[in-house]
């Protein structure tokens, strides 16, 4: 990059930064951010962690947010874990953290569980309760079946990424699989009326409706930062090729029905990604599960339905 569009991303950065902390405002919480390096399996990253709450003798609460998302899509939920710590990470490439352009032919699942491991021991948390979305629901379960006793309680938000079989990825995840195309498409600005259309597809019809002016502000911005361009393009071709989802990226009946801990799926029956009646197999395969099915809601059921969410996910982990 050159001195100038460096600079235009510096610039970019702050903007989000203060959109972020309108966007937590109006939820009544506030975060505190520091950068960290983390163990990524393809050598250190520089991460950012924002931290909400207060430590106390309970375990922490991991937030982890899908693909191409950002940390600050689960404002709404934060309410629901304010007596508890939440650590809320921008998975390295993602947000604000550096970047990390996964290789051809990485083992998913060691990155994975190489920066859980290592974001355990920043934090000084022998074990954590996890909040996953989408592809940070997936990494969640891969920690669980990888860490033992490190990962306690899970909250599964939406479609576990790819994690299920009968997942299906959408056209447009296959151009950013592309490894040219991806990156050119993921770095061009995005009009008002694409991201709405985007958000509609991926999140699910009028998903961000009632979500406040700022975080959208937010997410748009986010969503706007060509320096993570090449990582979320790499992390697309890392679950997908061509239409189908990787096999080996998938996590199967005879290891979730291994996890010896309590999951909670939240999960709209207008998932585009996969309907919950269609995923039974690898629901019940789980021993300890609970599912709240959320007629009308798509892939972040938590917008569409902030309280029945909030507080399945607090009864759930014990708030």
């Amino acid at each position: 990059m050159s001195r100038r569009t460096d600079h235009r991303q510096d610039e970019l950065d702050i903007r989000i930064r203060a959109a972020e902390a309108d966007g937590y405002a109006v939820h009544g919480v506030t975060g505190t951010e520091r950068m960290v390096e983390l163990e990524s399996g393809l050598g250190p990253v520089r991460t950012r962690l924002t931290e909400f709450g207060t430590a106390d003798e309970r375990p922490p609460v991991v937030l982890l947010h899908g693909i191409a998302s950002a940390t600050v899509l689960a404002a709404p939920l934060l309410p629901y874990l304010r007596d508890r710590r939440v650590i809320a990470v921008d998975w390295p490439g993602h947000g604000l953290s550096d970047a990390c352009v996964l290789p051809p032919g990485v083992d998913l699942r060691a990155h994975c569980t190489a920066v859980l491991d290592s974001l355990l021991d920043d934090i000084g948390a022998p074990t954590a309760d996890i909040v996953g979305h989408s592809m940070g629901a997936q990494f969640a379960l891969y920690g669980a079946a990888e860490l033992g006793n490190r990962i306690g309680r899970l909250v599964l938000l939406g479609a576990p990424g790819a994690a299920f079989d009968g997942v299906k990825p959408i056209p447009v995840m296959w151009l950013l699989a592309m490894p040219k195309a991806g990156p050119l498409f993921l770095s061009m600005p995005m009009s008002e009326r694409a991201f709405e259309r985007s958000n509609d597809l991926t999140l699910g019809r009028d998903a961000l409706r009632d979500v406040s002016a700022e975080l959208v502000l937010a997410l748009r911005l986010i969503g706007g930062r060509a320096r993570n361009a090449a990582s979320i393009a790499s992390f697309f071709r890392a679950l997908v090729k061509r239409s189908s989802v990787r096999p080996h990226v998938m996590v199967p009946t005879d290891v979730l029905a291994r996890l010896r801990r309590p999951i909670q799926f939240v999960w709209g029956d207008d998932d585009v990604f996969l309907k919950p009646l269609a995923a039974a197999q690898s629901i019940v395969a789980v021993r300890e599960v609970s599912l709240l099915r959320l007629p009308g809601a798509g892939h972040a059921p938590w917008l569409q339905a902030p309280e029945r969410t909030g507080r399945a996910m607090a009864d759930h982990l014990l708030v």
